[in-house]
């Protein structure tokens, strides 16, 4: 892979991480927040749950990608 796309790919590997994590923190805001009910923690715990797993769904793939 040419040195540019692979700056690129991990550029992109920090911007999504990075995203992820934002994601998750305002989850865990709106968990503390003063609205949370049963069914909003749990809405909030599965976002988590699948933000989590997605990214390193991608992450696996990408770097098994670049094995080969």
């Amino acid at each position: 892979m040419p040195q540019d796309k692979k700056r690129m790919f991990n550029l992109l590997k920090i911007i999504i991480i990075l995203l992820v994590g934002l994601l998750v923190i305002i989850n865990l805001i709106f968990i503390k927040g003063y609205h949370a009910n049963k069914h909003y923690i749990l809405t909030s715990i599965f976002t988590i749950i699948l933000l989590v797993w997605a990214t390193a769904f991608w992450l696996v793939v990408i770097n098994h990608k670049d094995k080969k």
